[in-house]
């Protein structure tokens, strides 16, 4: 299953493979970090930028503190939330949107448990093809 998200990543260019070739070699070692971090991709944009989409997937509502920082990093952050549970899901939707209200960013809904929060200085446009 990681496979098909990796290739779809590489596929978009959330990610290149040599990153994910790295991350392959980490997790034979033993040596991945923990999923509550957050999984940094590197975005290539037209102005030469490299721009930084932190991947995550909190599952208690003491890690959106670590989204916000992202955010006040002027990171856009991915955050899934199918893993937790609905009222942690709820508080930490409230925090972070609320934070990311109080520095001018923005967010967007892809899903029901999938949401983009963009600093300020990020323009999220969300197209969804049928």
């Amino acid at each position: 299953m990681m496979g098909l998200w990796n290739n779809m990543l590489c596929f978009f260019g959330f990610a290149d493979e040599d990153d994910l070739e790295e991350e392959r070699l980490l997790e034979n070692e033993g040596q991945t970090s923990s999923r509550r971090k957050g999984k940094v991709v590197s975005l290539h944009s037209t102005a030469g930028k490299n721009m930084n989409l932190v991947l995550t997937k909190p599952q208690k509502f003491e890690e959106a503190q670590k989204i916000v920082m992202h955010i006040k990093n002027n990171k856009p952050v991915l955050v899934n939330l199918e893993t937790a549970s609905a009222p942690d899901a709820k508080k930490i939707i409230d925090f972070v949107s609320g934070a990311t209200f109080a520095l001018d960013g923005d967010m967007r809904k892809v899903n029901q448990h999938i949401f983009v929060f963009a600093p300020a200085n990020v323009d999220v446009s969300l197209e969804i093809y049928k």
